[in-house]
């Protein structure tokens, strides 16, 4: 996708989203209080306001701004993985901002006192549900671009019978980690000033991405091994009977595997912690397997080895 159709898939929602909403602020303006409720506690009771016209221009001004913001990011992105997410997460946005503001007008209509106005908290899942669903609509429009070159087999390191040797490093990912101190600072605002079991749930995702943050790769007789360093499952093994061949790979995490974790994709299976170097394993049925790893072309070398003398041993 070219440059001017990334800027302007970003930009027309939030084009888009403006004129329904000055619309729909203009269709109720005479219906509307002096000063209304802009902003809802957690109980869903409004606890801040503004005049008419004032709500008019901010929420006008903030999608206009918002759209120009986004819209420069997907332009002057230098890689198609940053330039896909730029218009995911700003296209995620244009819906996410705007269907507040609209649902704001039309919880004010006919108010006589905008201290009264309520917000249901449903609106919040609806809300959540709608820009979910506009990025990745937006994300699979971009699309991935072209696909990483395949992995080329490692050279198998020979091995004697009986021949005895392991391989195994440990990983982190900063980036997870971030991900998952925001999570549980997120879940526990919302545990303190909301609704205690939303805030439980947003902490259980939190850690379950800290479990996730830190693993070590094992390569050995029983083949690959890949497990959280905090808690014993989930894990993924990949016994010698199973594959082929291994190598070594670098691959983009977001434009690769669209982010970071354990991640699927059409044949490809990912453990991606970073981009960069990757150890790449081909099973018996086509499938592929990706570790973020560092040396991975010793761990490519061995797994060959292992998996050749498996092969003798069997015949």
């Amino acid at each position: 996708m070219t440059a001017f159709r990334r800027g302007a898939l970003t930009g027309a929602p939030f084009v888009v989203a403006a004129v329904a909403y000055v619309a729909t602020f203009l269709a109720h303006y005479d219906r509307l209080p002096g000063r209304i409720a802009t902003h809802f506690s957690g109980g869903g009771t409004a606890d801040d306001f503004m005049s008419r016209a004032t709500a008019l221009w901010f929420g006008a001004g903030m999608l206009v701004g918002l759209g120009v913001l986004f819209t420069v990011l997907s332009l002057t992105a230098k890689e198609l993985s940053q330039a896909r997410t730029a218009v995911a997460i700003g296209v995620g946005t244009a819906a996410t901002v705007a269907y507040p503001l609209i649902v704001t007008v039309l919880a004010n209509a006919d108010a006589t006192d905008p201290a009264g106005v309520r917000m249901p908290m449903w609106h919040l899942g609806v809300l959540v549900a709608v820009g979910l669903a506009a990025g990745g609509a937006a994300w699979w429009l971009i699309g991935p671009g072209p696909g990483p070159a395949p992995a080329s087999s490692a050279p198998s390191l020979p091995l004697a019978e009986g021949e005895a040797a392991v391989w195994s490093r440990s990983m982190t990912s900063r980036m997870l980690l971030f991900i998952a101190g925001a999570v549980v600072v997120g879940g526990g605002v919302g545990a303190v000033f909301g609704p205690w079991w939303a805030g439980a749930l947003v902490l259980v995702l939190g850690l379950s991405c800290v479990a996730s943050a830190r693993i070590r790769v094992t390569v050995d007789r029983r083949g690959l091994t890949v497990a959280s360093t905090m808690v014993p499952r989930p894990r993924l093994a990949l016994p010698l009977g199973r594959i082929v061949d291994a190598g070594s790979v670098q691959v983009d995490a977001m434009g690769d595997f669209g982010g970071w974790g354990y991640r699927i994709r059409p044949g490809r299976r990912g453990v991606v912690l970073r981009s960069g170097e990757a150890l790449s394993v081909r099973t018996v049925g086509g499938r592929e397997y990706v570790v973020t790893v560092d040396d991975s072309a010793t761990a490519a070398s061995l797994l060959n080895g292992l998996v050749d003398r498996h092969s003798a041993e069997g015949s």
